[in-house]
C-alpha cells in the first residue's frame, strides 16, 4: 500500500506540469486502457517468456502498481495529456516496480510498453532503459 500512495504523491507532483507535447486521448485509446486496466496481470505468459509471480501477493503488488499507473493516465485528462505527465506517471510506477525481483520488473516494463503502443509511441527515448538497467542506450559512451 506504501508503493502505491507514494505512487499517487508522485503522480499529483508530476501532474501540475503542462509542458512538453501533448498525446490525445481518444475514446478508442481509453478504451484500450481500460482493457488492460480489467486484464489479470503478471500471470505466466510464453509469449513474454514470464513464469508468473511467485506468488499471490507478490503478483497483486505488481499488478497495483501498473493499474495505478493506468489509473492516474486515465484521470489526467479525458482528451489529452503531456508527454512530461505521461512520462512522470510511468517513472513513478517504474520505480515502485524497481524493489520488486527482476522477473517482475522485466514483464513490468513490457506492460508499460503495452500503454505506450496504446498511445502509438514508437520509442520511450532511452527512458525505459535508463529505469530498467541504468543507462541510456541512446549515448555513446
Amino acid at each position: 500500500m506504501k508503493i502505491i500512495t507514494l505512487l499517487f504523491l508522485t503522480v499529483l507532483m508530476f501532474g501540475c506540469s503542462n509542458e512538453g507535447q501533448m498525446i490525445s486521448v481518444n475514446p478508442d485509446r481509453v478504451s484500450q486502457l481500460e482493457a488492460l486496466l480489467e486484464e489479470k496481470k503478471f500471470v505466466e505468459s510464453s509469449v513474454y517468456f514470464y513464469p508468473g509471480a511467485p506468488d499471490e501477493v507478490t503478483r497483486l503488488q505488481a499488478e497495483l502498481v501498473i493499474n495505478a499507473a493506468i489509473v492516474s493516465i486515465l484521470k489526467v485528462s479525458e482528451s489529452e495529456i503531456s508527454e512530461d505527465e505521461f512520462w512522470g506517471i510511468i517513472e513513478v510506477a517504474a520505480r515502485a516496480l524497481s524493489v520488486m525481483d527482476s522477473e517482475e520488473m522485466d514483464r513490468g516494463f513490457t506492460y508499460f510498453e503495452q500503454i505506450m503502443d496504446v498511445f502509438e509511441i514508437a520509442s520511450s527515448g532511452g527512458r525505459l532503459n535508463q529505469w530498467r538497467y541504468g543507462f541510456d542506450p541512446t549515448i555513446q559512451h
